[in-house]
């Protein structure tokens, strides 16, 4: 269960990211880089979290 969780998560977060990326291209940066930020806490946390 946890790895379709993940992998849901990651879908999502690639979508924000595609997302924010077609904005920026129309000037408005604001979702890529609220979602760069997201994905980069992320990982700090959970990625290089200690087992």
């Amino acid at each position: 269960m946890k790895f379709l969780l993940a992998i849901l998560a990651y879908v999502l977060i690639g979508a924000v990211l595609s997302w924010g990326m077609l904005l920026a291209v129309n000037g408005k940066p604001w979702l890529l880089v609220g979602g760069g930020i997201a994905y980069l806490t992320a990982l700090s946390k959970i990625g290089c979290a200690s087992h």
